[in-house]
Order: structure tokens, then C-alpha cells, then sequence
């Protein structure tokens, strides 16, 4: 049996067994299946706890909201803040539900491991608070989405009820089995006119189910799917599964269902099955997957489709019924039965064939997502094409001068919320301002007064309340007006500044923020903590990756990791925009990580990933700024080319700074195994030898040992043929003798076992040129290394800077101290003992401006503009006297002068400081100069931006600080190789490592692992910050982003035990093969996976033109391109538009949402459909002005519809 998280248990039946290594009848199963039953009779030994739908009882119900509001007035009298509801009442079937799943396993389990108080809690849209004691402190905590303490799994059910019950997110407490009291807020919202509602049950009890679905089948995946290996076909059609009652595949498999059982029951079907013996009496039929089959007695399926395929007409019935088992997941039962493969498909993650892409849709199946915040990207109202619900152009401009008269001018009131508030307070956290200045009296009253001005539908009251979400976003709007940020800016755009120019290449995201509140303050005339929060509300749209928590400083725009969290965010604000920005980067990333379950969900994220591939393009160097934003076919391969390669660079540099430096006992430990075939490293460790003449033994030092460990012996040169024995051949016992005088018996090993051992000691190489070589080896690859890192620091230099290095000339420079000899006396290797390998001294010399760079090993680079235009070289040779036999004598002796450098920043790696002066350093130049070179033809200085990673110049110019300047000796590494070395020195090269490996993990893809087996000592276990994440062989590289300190060699203690599998996924000790691309590489691989642009060229009418067209430019909407395309086109338009829905209603269910989304609700009486603006909309007449209807919910919304022309017939 195996027992899965919920605490229920199923049996793991034989179908589980891949189908090529399925075993015969006489073959035992494998340790994966622990009992065998017939595949006919392979039902869950207990049903899975499923949220059953609460039932409102048919009588009394009037009773009980009668009671329930008496006790209401009652209890908003007396000042109490819980109401008991009683039962039967129209709120007890929600409570229910919400009773339920309080006290089921998974959230209990979750609760104790916190700690938490029940009676304490209280449970918020996006976080929960209670108290915990630990160590005898009671303290009260808070849990959020983004802390990695699990709430956002843990909740995933919960979160429909906590929205339907307490929609203004007053706090719902935590209610036992039996209880009934409710906070009285949650029960005044629940107050109507007409006595109490708390909207749809069925929908959000739909969604639970779809979540209890969904965990169902990860954890039984998971059990089940155990080391497979990859490449493993699997057949997941063979394992029957259990269905959530909430779900509505039973009730769409009905009439399938009733014509298979119709068609197994004709007449010339029963004579086909008696005449080919498959007359079961009663063995279930089944459609999958385009086949026919039954189940036979003895267990498994039978293909019954080549027998039909000879009867014209029970084949059309058997083809009718493939068509109609497609929207059920391409299967359907003659009795109530479902498989995993056909449910894994109807929840919209494709077909799985492999173990590998089982692992994937166990991942797709574990994905959680937070809420979308009520007003998503602060952009509901300012759309580019007007839409029931939002401003027109004319709207616009009259909330523009309303804007202006609040907050512009001399006589601008602003918003007392900002007052008290500092600009590095805002800095700190602009969301949590603006969510507080939204949420303000002043800022609601704004709004309605707005609402008023604008004729906004309920804003004049009259039985109409108009909602606070309405009234927050004219605020936003008022602002974005105000600061000059539009509907109309282009992508990417915050009211004018670019966020992804050029000249943002490599910068952090809160420099280029800072750029654009200075744009809003100089430009605009915004006021200086306004521009704060207005800089947010236009980053929301433009740029969403700014919102994102908790990302790291090391992401920098225009590295891959700042391209998957811009992809990240499309996948998250797929179905809600704004979704991104209540998520933290790791949580965004992941979604990358995640495989496409379809070719054309493939294509849905290639379409995101266009603009961003031609943004990274356009910031490195690769193509040219289009000022159109028009990007060929070709503009895209050529950046998706140059990406790749960086990013496999980067990621050989990784594997190589991740490895081990060969030592003298890795290496004799390695070559011993090789002459000891049948040892393990366990054996080996402990494996001695002993002297095997007793006459050596009896003349060698008393402090000598007469045995030895056999890695140690080799290990000093000892281990020379003739000389040992194995201690384990060794045969007799120890005999003294009679006399003084006579020599005792000692064990003796057998001549045959001295000559086996002599012959394997033969064998084995001599250590020190091993060890020489193998360290030549390690130091190549970490130069090589080396290299890539400094290209990819200089490709993040300032654009003027990156023009210098290209353009202009470049010199470079070295650091040292004074060798303390003659001039005479001086040699290469004494001046190179002196130097500073830490650092580079970098000049440019471009248009006769000169700028320095100081490049670190570290990662550290220092622009100087204070430093002289020529330095002094070589030193000072002074004459200084020195005494001889004869006298004295003045000799030439190179000094040193004072420089503004650190010199310990070189020396030993620290952190460079500012206003440091150093003495006695001489500085020398590295190689010789790298002439300028001229500007590229029709390019000028301002639309030049040069390829600095790929460039040739570049190239040479790492090539030689990684040659002449490496930041360790050959000497030095030989040393430490050799384990001669202090402790102190053994942790310095450590931290340089870990801070060197760091680097890189910015561009290295999301999936990047560890190579196992590749991994040094140093490096196997890294500490990674204080939240306790830790990084080892097999577990993903990416993590090391969130480092937020320097790394440091420290024993890990308890952090491993607090791996998941978020952190290292299924590691199988099997032969595993890559699994299939994930969103990361797909998305931005524009030469293998080229369909998009293939079906544009082939089919230019049929819609794909327009779409890439569009989505390069990033006027990317799904729905409005695909229907756009779906007017010349019957094939591809709706391919597309499949997938984007399966996609969109996965996700919603993701973060426990009811989809409001699908239209269909009633027009209420005295609607009309006319024509505004060119689209056809349903608006209603109210106040003498006509309005239009939400779609969603047929209910009036917006403003007046100016010049609507109604229908002539109603």
C-alpha cells in the first residue's frame, strides 16, 4: 500500500509498471508495486476525503436568517465582535464547506508545524496571523504567500471560501467541527437588502474540487512513479482513478457513456465479440485515444479496433464516439470509470508517455499562484481600445484637468497619506504605500468626487453603491494622468522614459526606478514622493517584473535571469494581470522551470517571449533599435543565437568553477581504485599495508610505523613493490622467542599475495606529475572561466563606457608591492610574487576622454573618474646605500610610490574601498595596448551600441587578464592542491570560489543543476542566506541568486533536512536523461523551434503575421490577436485560442479563483444593442443617458456612451 499526503491510502496496482519493463507472469514485480489485484478490481481501498457540496436545507431557512439577523442587531448593540449563525441559516452551507476544510489533514499538519494557536488565528486573502509560543515566548506571526513557510500550498483550498465569505478581507476566524461563530464583520457583509447572500457556493465548491483533484493526482503520480528513469514509456490509461464529484466530467461523460453502452449491445457487436472470443460477461468497454478496447478477465486492456475497422457501421459509431471523447480527455467508459491519463488530459496538461513528462505534470499539478490584488496592474481603466468599463479618450482628458487642478500647480493639495511619509520610507516599499494612500478616507473621497464629474454609472446614488475598486482606480488613473503616463505609451514605456533603452543595459532595478521618478519630477512636474508611487502604477503595466518581491540585486536588466522573470510574469498575469506582483521572483521563475504540455502552448509563450528577445537583443548589442519596433525573422534568430551562446558559456564557466581542485589524495584515491577494481572508497579508506620483511621492520626508527594506510603510503612515494603486504593477507599469530637472543614469528603474508600486490603497485603512476598535470588542467579550465566572467562584467559597463571599450583604445594594468632587492637582483618570479592577482586596472581612452575601471575577480567593479589621465609606471628608481666588504655602495632599487588604490582589494580580495590611498605600490602594464578602431558605417554615437560579449576586442582583452593576471598562481594552486596549506588560506580560496561561482548564476538558464558527481568539497553544501535554502550535487544553481550575503565555508547543521522538492525535485539514483525543454529555453529558441515564423512564411493569410507582428512590438493580447486572425482563418486562430483558454482556466484554478471571465449573464430589461466607437455593445438607458453593460455580469458600468446609435429594432 502507499500512503499518500492526505492521509488516505491507495493500492499501487500493476498497470503502474512501465510498459517496457512490464514483467511476464512468472517474473515478481518490482519493489514499485506492493500487491497485486486484478486491474478489474483495482479501486482506492478507501475514497479520498473529498469536500462534498453542502446541501441548504429546503425548510427553515427563513427561520434561521430571521434569528441570524436578530442576533446581528443584537450583537452590533452590545459591541460584540463574533456572531453565532445558526443552523440552516443561508450562510451555514459555506460554512460548511469552510469547516471542512479547516480540519483536514494537509492544513491541520500544516498548522501544527507552525505552531499555531487555532483559537488565535484569523485568515486574510493573502496572509494569516495568529500566536505561537516557542521556548516558553508567546509572540504573534504572521504567514504570507511569499515567505516560503508553505501558506500559499497549504491555503490553496481555502483561499475560493475565504473570498466568498469575507470578500472586504475583515479576517475570518478559524472554526472547529461544531462551531459556529463568525466575526460580525464577515456576517454585515453578508447583509442584503433583502436578507443575506454570499454568492456562489457551487462555483468556488467547483473550484475546491478542482484543487483536491489536482493534489490527488500529483500525490499519486508521485508514489507510483518512484526512480523511473526518464525515458521510461509509461501507460497511464492502464490505472483507474478516482474523480472529484465537483468536477463536471461525470456529468459530460453521460450521453458518451449511454451510446458506447448502445453500441456494445448491437447486434452485429455481440456477434463480433463472440466470434473472436472476447465475450466477457461483464468487462467494461472503453474509447481512448482513438481505440476501442475491453477489459479482459485476466486483468489489462484489449484493442478491439482493427476488428471493428471491418464493419463500416460499427466503425462510423466507434469514429462518432472518438469525437466526442475529446473534450472529455480523449477517453470514455461503458461504466462510471476514469483513467489517469484521461483525467491528466482533461485538466488541460496534455498526454504523458514518458516518466519524464509524468515529472513535469507533477510539477504543473503542485503549481500554486497567488490571487490577483483586486485592482491587477492598475490599468482596468486606461486601455488602448475602449471596452465596456473603461475611460474613452474624451474621459481621459476631463480626469486629466481634474487631475491637474488637485495635484499640479502651485496650489496642489496631494495626499495628506503622503505627508508624514519620507522618500526612503516610500523607497523601502512603494506597494505598501500606495495600498495605504488607496485605502485612505481622503483618497475614496477623491474618488467618488470623480466618479461624480465623470457621470460614472451608481456615483449618484440613488439605490446604486458604487464599488470602493472603482474609485481607487480613478485615483490610479488621476495620477498616471497627472504624471503624464497614458494608455497610449508604448510598451514598455513609463510616460515617455524607456525602461529597456540601452543605455539600462546591466543595471539593478532600483537605479532604473530611480531614473524614471527624476523623469516624472523633471519632465512632468510631479512632486517628488508622488513620482515614487506614480513610477509603480506605470512600471505595473510596462514593466512588471519591477513589482515582483524580493528580487534579488544581482538580477540585473538584460541577463537571462532578468528575462525569465519578465517571461515568469507573463505566464503568472496570463489569466489575471497583476498576478506577478503579489508573487516573490523564486515563485515567478519557477514557472519557467515548468514544461510545455503542448506544441501550442509552446507557441502561446513563444509569442510572450518575442519582445523580450528582441529588448535583450536591442540592450546587448546584438540587433539594431528599431524605432518602429518592427523586428524581422531574422533580427529575432540572430539575438536568440547570441543569447544561447552566452548563456552556454556561462554555463560551462559554471560547471567549471564548480568543480573540484584535484588533490594528491583525490587522485591517489582514483588511481588505487583503478588497480583495486573490486574495492569501494569505503574499503580503500580503510585498507592498510603493513612491512612485510621482518628485518626492515626490526631496523626501522621506533617512530616509524610498520603499517600504514595504503592512500597514505602512496600518497608520500612509499608505496614502492617488495616492500608491503596487505594487512588483510596476513595469515598467523604472533610467536615470541625463547630467548632474547631468538627471533620471534610475526604474520606473513603468502608470496603469491606479495607478488599480486607488487604487480598492482606497478601499475600505478608516480603522484607528483599526475598531480601537476591534472592541477594545469583545472587551472586552464578556471581561466577559461575566468574569461567569461569578465566578458560578462564588461558587457554590463555603462552604454559610453561599452562604446570606449570598443572605439577607443584600452591599456591595462597590474598592481604590486616592492620586492625589497636590487634592481640587479630582480627577476620575473620575484616581481610576479609581489603581485595583486585580485584586480585589473582597466583604462579607456575614447574622443580624448579618459575613464579607469577597476575590474576585481570577486565581481566588484569600481569606475574611477578621479584618477590622473597617465599613471605612473614601473615605479621610482632611487639609489639607496648598501653595505660591501669594502664600504659602502649606492645601488638602483625599484620603490614604489602612494596610489589611490586599495591595496588589500588586490592582495587578498576584500571589498574595495573609496578614498583608500595605498603605499609602495608599483604599477606595471599588462600586454600591450588594444588600438581604437573606427565607428561601425550609418552608425552614429547616438544609436551605436556595440556587442560587447561577442565581441573580438573584448575577447582579447579578457584573454589577457585571465592569462597574465589570474587570481591565483600555478604555484600557489600546485600548494594547495598538495593540502600543504593553512587552514586560514584553504578558507580564503573557498570564499573566492563560492563568490566566483556566484557570478554566474544570473545567466545561467533556471534549470541549471549542479552536475552531480562535479561538485567540490568546498561547494557541496553552500549556505546560501539566513532563510536556511541550501544548494548541493543534482539540486538547481539558481537558488544561489538569493544569496544575501558573500558566501563562507560553514557546516550546514540542520539546513539539509529542510530540503524540498522545490528546492532539489526527484532526484533518482537511475540513469536519467534531460527531460523535455522547459518555458526557459522553448520560449527564447527561435532556430530549433521555429513554427511561428515557418507559419507565417507559409500561410501569411491566416493570421500569424499579424500576431508576431504585434507581439514583438508587445501589443500582446491573446484573445484580441487570435480573434483577429480567427477572421482569416478556420484552422489556426482556434488552435491557438484552445490553448490560451486550457491555460488561462488552469491558472485561475491555481490560485483558487472562480473564472469570471465567461460571459453569458442576462441584459436586464429595456437593453439595447447599437454601435459605440465601432464595436457593437448591449448599454441600457438610466438618468437620460445610455450605459453599457459588463459582459460578465450584464449589470451597467462606466460612463455615458456619447454618440451611441441604438438599433432601430429593440
Amino acid at each position: 500500500m502507499s500512503k499518500i499526503a492526505s492521509g488516505a491510502f491507495y493500492e499501487v496496482p500493476s498497470s503502474f509498471v512501465p510498459m517496457a519493463d512490464r514483467p511476464s507472469a512468472s517474473t515478481p514485480l518490482p519493489t514499485l508495486s506492493r500487491a497485486r489485484r486484478s486491474t478489474a478490481d483495482s479501486s482506492p481501498v478507501l475514497s479520498y476525503p473529498w469536500t462534498r457540496k453542502a446541501v441548504p436545507s429546503s425548510n427553515g431557512v427563513a427561520a434561521a436568517d430571521t434569528l441570524l439577523e436578530q442576533r446581528l442587531t443584537s450583537a452590533t448593540q452590545s459591541g460584540h465582535g463574533m456572531v453565532e449563525v445558526p443552523e440552516g441559516s443561508t450562510l451555514t452551507p459555506a460554512l460548511a464547506v469552510y469547516r471542512h476544510l479547516l480540519n483536514q489533514p494537509p492544513l491541520q499538519t500544516w498548522l501544527n508545524d507552525q505552531g499555531l494557536e487555532t483559537a488565535t488565528l484569523t485568515l486574510h486573502h493573502d496572509f494569516i496571523e495568529g500566536f505561537i509560543t516557542r521556548e516558553g515566548v508567546r509572540s504573534a506571526v504572521r504567514f504570507t504567500y511569499t515567505d516560503a513557510s508553505g501558506w500559499l500550498e497549504a491555503s490553496a483550498s481555502l483561499r475560493p471560501l475565504l473570498h466568498l465569505l469575507d470578500p472586504g478581507d475583515k479576517g475570518l476566524t478559524f472554526m472547529g467541527e461544531d462551531d459556529g461563530w463568525v466575526p460580525l464583520a464577515v456576517v454585515e457583509q453578508a447583509k442584503t437588502r433583502h436578507g443575506f447572500h454570499v454568492g456562489d457556493v457551487d462555483s468556488a465548491w467547483r473550484v475546491i474540487g478542482q484543487i483536491e483533484q489536482r493534489r490527488y493526482l500529483a500525490d499519486t503520480l508521485e508514489a507510483a512513479l518512484g526512480d523511473w528513469p526518464d525515458a521510461t514509456p509509461m501507460q497511464w490509461s492502464e490505472h483507474p482513478c478516482e474523480v472529484s464529484p465537483a468536477l463536471t466530467l461525470g456529468e459530460a461523460s453521460q450521453a458518451a457513456r449511454e451510446r458506447l453502452q448502445r453500441l456494445v449491445v448491437q447486434p452485429d457487436m455481440t456477434a463480433l465479440l463472440e466470434r473472436e472470443g472476447f465475450d466477457w460477461p461483464g468487462k467494461p468497454f472503453r474509447i481512448t485515444e482513438g481505440r476501442l478496447e475491453r477489459l479482459s478477465p485476466v486483468g489489462g486492456w484489449v484493442d478491439l479496433t482493427r476488428y471493428v475497422e471491418q464493419h463500416p457501421a460499427l466503425e462510423a459509431e466507434r469514429q462518432a464516439l472518438v469525437g466526442l471523447s475529446e473534450p472529455l480527455g480523449g477517453a470514455v467508459y461503458s461504466t462510471p470509470r476514469y483513467d489517469v491519463r484521461q483525467l491528466v488530459e482533461y485538466l488541460g496538461l496534455g498526454s504523458m508517455a514518458t516518466a519524464g513528462e509524468t515529472r513535469n505534470v507533477i510539477q504543473w499539478l503542485r503549481t500554486y499562484l497567488p490571487p490577483a490584488p483586486p485592482l491587477g496592474d492598475y490599468n482596468g481603466l486606461m486601455r488602448r481600445e475602449w471596452a465596456p468599463g473603461t475611460l474613452t479618450p474624451e474621459d481621459r482628458l476631463a480626469l486629466n484637468d481634474l487631475a491637474q487642478a488637485r495635484l499640479g500647480g502651485s496650489s496642489a493639495r496631494g495626499f495628506s497619506a503622503l505627508v508624514h511619509s519620507t522618500p526612503q520610507a516610500l523607497h523601502t516599499d512603494p506597494q505598501a504605500h500606495l495600498t495605504a494612500l488607496l485605502e485612505s478616507p481622503e483618497a475614496l473621497a477623491f474618488g467618488e468626487q470623480l466618479a461624480r464629474a465623470l457621470n460614472w454609472f451608481g456615483a449618484s446614488g440613488a439605490g446604486y453603491e458604487l464599488p470602493k475598486t472603482v474609485c481607487q482606480q480613478l485615483v490610479v488613473a488621476a495620477i498616471k494622468l497627472h504624471a503624464g503616463i497614458d494608455a497610449t505609451d508604448k510598451p514598455g514605456h513609463v510616460a515617455g522614459y524607456s525602461v529597456y533603452q540601452p543605455a539600462n543595459m546591466g543595471r539593478t532595478f532600483n537605479a532604473v526606478r530611480r531614473d524614471i521618478e527624476q523623469h516624472l519630477i523633471a519632465h512632468k512636474g510631479v512632486d517628488p514622493k508622488l513620482a515614487v508611487l506614480a513610477a509603480h502604477l506605470g512600471l505595473a503595466q510596462a514593466a512588471p517584473e519591477f513589482l515582483v518581491k524580493d528580487v534579488p540585486g544581482t538580477v540585473h536588466i538584460g541577463t537571462p535571469a532578468w528575462m525569465e522573470l519578465r517571461l515568469g510574469c507573463a505566464m503568472a498575469d496570463q489569466h489575471a494581470p497583476g498576478t506577478s506582483r503579489a508573487m516573490n521572483e523564486e515563485q515567478v521563475t519557477h514557472l519557467t522551470t515548468l514544461g510545455p504540455t503542448s506544441d501550442a502552448q509552446a507557441e502561446l509563450m513563444q509569442l510572450s517571449a518575442l519582445k523580450i528577445m528582441a529588448d535583450w537583443g536591442v540592450l546587448n548589442g546584438v540587433v539594431r533599435l528599431r524605432s518602429d519596433g518592427e523586428y524581422s525573422r531574422t533580427d529575432i534568430q540572430i539575438a536568440s543565437e547570441a543569447f544561447f551562446k552566452q548563456r552556454e558559456e556561462a554555463s560551462l564557466a559554471f560547471t567549471d568553477a564548480s568543480a573540484e581542485l584535484p588533490t594528491r589524495r583525490t587522485l591517489a584515491i582514483k588511481e588505487l581504485l583503478r588497480v583495486f577494481p573490486d574495492t569501494t572508497p569505503a574499503g580503500l579508506e580503510a585498507m592498510t599495508v603493513h612491512i612485510a620483511e621482518a628485518s626492515e621492520r626490526r631496523n626501522m626508527a621506533s617512530g616509524e610505523p610498520r603499517t600504514r594506510p595504503i592512500i597514505e603510503a602512496y600518497m608520500t612515494g612509499d608505496l614502492t613493490p617488495g616492500k608491503w603486504a596487505l594487512s588483510s593477507d596476513l595469515r598467523g599469530t604472533y610467536r615470541s622467542g625463547s630467548t632474547p637472543y631468538q627471533q620471534g614469528q610475526a604474520p606473513q603474508a603468502s608470496p603469491e599475495a606479495r607478488a599480486q600486490l607488487d604487480q598492482r603497485i606497478r601499475r600505478l603512476p608516480a603522484l607528483d606529475g599526475l598531480l601537476k598535470s591534472a592541477v594545469d588542467r583545472h587551472r586552464h579550465a578556471l581561466q577559461n572561466a575566468y574569461a567569461t566572467r569578465l566578458k560578462l562584467m564588461l558587457a554590463e559597463l555603462p552604454l559610453a563606457d561599452r562604446q570606449a571599450l570598443e572605439l577607443g583604445t584600452v591599456e591595462l594594468f597590474t598592481l604590486r608591492g616592492e620586492t625589497g632587492t636590487t634592481q640587479a637582483r630582480e627577476t620575473a618570479s620575484s616581481r610576479l610574487a609581489q603581485r595583486g592577482r585580485q584586480g585589473t586596472v582597466m583604462r579607456l581612452e575614447h574622443n580624448n576622454q579618459v575613464t579607469y575601471y577597476e575590474l576585481f575577480a570577486n565581481g566588484n567593479v569600481v569606475r574611477r573618474t578621479d584618477l590622473p589621465q597617465d599613471l605612473i609606471l614601473g615605479g621610482l628608481i632611487k639609489h639607496e646605500r648598501f653595505p660591501t666588504p669594502h664600504g659602502h655602495v649606492h645601488l638602483p632599487v625599484n620603490r614604489g610610490t602612494p596610489v589611490p588604490f586599495d591595496a588589500d582589494a588586490y592582495t587578498l580580495g576584500t571589498a574595495p574601498r573609496s578614498d583608500v590611498a595605498s603605499e609602495a605600490i608599483i604599477i606595471e602594464q599588462l600586454g600591450t595596448p588594444f588600438a581604437a578602431s573606427a565607428l561601425p558605417a550609418s552608425y552614429t554615437l547616438q544609436n551605436y551600441v556595440p556587442n560587447t560579449y561577442g565581441s573580438r576586442k573584448t575577447a582579447r582583452i579578457v584573454e589577457a587578464i585571465a592569462q597574465g593576471n589570474f587570481y591565483e598562481s600555478p604555484d600557489a594552486l600546485l600548494q594547495r592542491a598538495t593540502e600543504q596549506v593553512p587552514l586560514e588560506r584553504r578558507r580564503e580560496a573557498r570564499t573566492r570560489a563560492h563568490n566566483f561561482l556566484l557570478g554566474f548564476v544570473p545567466f545561467v538558464g533556471a534549470y541549471q543543476e549542479f552536475k552531480a558527481g562535479n561538485i567540490g568539497s568546498g561547494l557541496a553544501n553552500l549556505a546560501v542566506d539566513t532563510v536556511g535554502v541550501a544548494i548541493g550535487a543534482a539540486g538547481p544553481a539558481r537558488g544561489l541568486i538569493r544569496s544575501a550575503k558573500a558566501l563562507a565555508f560553514k557546516p550546514l547543521k540542520g539546513i539539509a533536512r529542510r530540503l524540498t522538492a522545490a528546492v532539489s525535485p526527484m532526484v533518482s539514483t537511475s540513469a536519467r536523461v534531460k527531460p523535455a525543454a522547459t518555458f526557459s529555453d522553448r520560449a527564447f529558441d527561435f532556430l530549433k523551434h521555429s513554427g511561428l515564423f515557418a507559419n507565417a512564411a507559409l500561410n501569411p493569410l491566416d493570421g500569424y503575421p499579424q500576431m508576431i507582428r504585434a507581439a514583438t512590438k508587445g501589443v500582446f493580447n491573446v484573445h484580441k490577436l487570435i480573434l483577429h486572425g480567427a477572421k482569416s482563418s478556420s484552422k489556426v486562430a482556434p488552435h491557438l485560442l484552445t490553448a490560451e483558454e486550457k491555460l488561462r482556466s488552469y491558472l485561475i484554478i491555481a490560485a483558487g479563483q472562480v473564472d469570471r471571465q465567461e460571459p453569458g449573464a442576462q441584459s436586464p430589461v429595456g437593453s439595447r444593442t447599437g454601435v459605440y466607437r465601432g464595436a457593437e455593445v448591449q448599454s441600457v438607458r438610466y438618468g437620460g443617458h445610455w450605459y453599457a453593460l459588463d459582459p460578465l455580469n450584464g449589470r451597467p458600468v462606466g460612463t455615458p456612451l456619447s454618440g451611441f446609435v441604438a438599433d432601430a429594432t429593440p
